[in-house]
């Protein structure tokens, strides 16, 4: 059976211009102008891959892209926050890629229910992780769990109805505490190299097959066509300007690959140049993620038997 990619992504550049405007800090230059760019190669799927040893990447179902490309970021910060940031709390497992989506589709949007297609926007899932908040695979939200991947008719009822009310107060403890726009590599970079993901939501398209440079190694992606579609970026290179752009369709890439990357990005992620990420950028619907808040630690201190053993 071919191989058929699902896309998602509706751009609403109005809509997304307002979001932006309404940000407290909107752009890089605001709420990164403390940071400093690395000017050595940053890998943070390493540190997802330290939080989770067994990760892998799914394939969404639908067109959930955003949700997808999105929760990816949220699951990136956590591991940043824990192994880079040092921060008192403990890996809480996989987002749930289809309660973005839902929450982007209805919830950020003041709805009740959305009986539209398939799809959702760069900034409503900004709004949805920030105000709304995440749920993870394998924690129990008063005995609702998780403990395998989404369907596609249940990330389609999500995105249909939202998140179930009495869901609604676990989501709402681990949110996302900012999200600034991206406009060009250099803001990822930036972002990137500070240990803040970006998710990136364009209508760039990428041929299937990875081209090998005989200087820069294989794993190289292609822009060919079309995609309304979102995905994220997680590593950043500097031999040649590029970031590692894992997409969510499992693995989905022919050709050679990056024989450094980890196996498990290997064929669900590839390179893109400097350059392609500055299209990307432009159409105003992108971010950078920063402040999850994350799990509480749940290791019981030395003395809490009091003797009894």
């Amino acid at each position: 059976m071919a191989f058929v990619p699902l896309f998602g992504y509706t751009p609403d550049p109005t809509g997304a211009q307002a979001f932006v405007s309404s940000l407290p800090r909107p752009t890089m230059a605001e709420a990164g102008a403390e940071l400093q760019t690395a000017k050595h190669d940053v890998s943070l799927s390493q540190l997802l891959l330290k939080s989770m040893p067994a990760w892998k990447r799914g394939s969404q179902p639908i067109g959930s892209c955003v949700g997808w490309g999105t929760a990816m970021a949220v699951d990136i910060l956590a591991a940043c926050d824990i192994w880079l940031r040092r921060e008192p709390e403990a890996w809480g497992g996989r987002c749930i890629e289809g309660v973005v989506y839902g929450l982007s589709r209805v919830e950020a949007r003041g709805l009740s229910r959305n009986g539209g297609g398939d799809g959702s926007t760069g900034f409503h899932a900004a709004k949805a992780i920030r105000d709304f908040g995440t749920l993870h695979y394998g924690q129990d939200y008063g005995g609702k769990r998780w403990d395998r991947q989404l369907s596609g008719t249940e990330e389609r009822t999500l995105g249909r109805d939202g998140l179930p009310s009495n869901l609604e107060p676990y989501a709402a403890q681990h949110k996302v505490a900012e999200v600034t726009l991206v406009r060009n590599f250099e803001d990822c970079a930036k972002a990137i190299s500070n240990g803040y993901p970006v998710y990136l939501c364009s209508m760039r398209g990428f041929s299937m097959t990875f081209r090998k440079d005989a200087k820069y190694g294989g794993g190289w992606l292609t822009p060919m066509g079309t995609w309304a579609h979102c995905m994220m970026a997680c590593d950043l290179r500097w031999d040649r300007p590029a970031l590692r752009v894992p997409n969510s369709w499992g693995d989905c890439y022919d050709g050679p690959v990056d024989d450094k990357a980890p196996p498990a990005f290997q064929r669900t992620s590839g390179w893109v140049d400097a350059s392609v990420i500055d299209s990307m950028c432009a159409g105003g619907d992108s971010y950078a993620v920063a402040g999850f808040n994350g799990f509480r630690p749940s290791l019981m201190p030395e003395d809490w038997l009091d003797g009894v053993l």
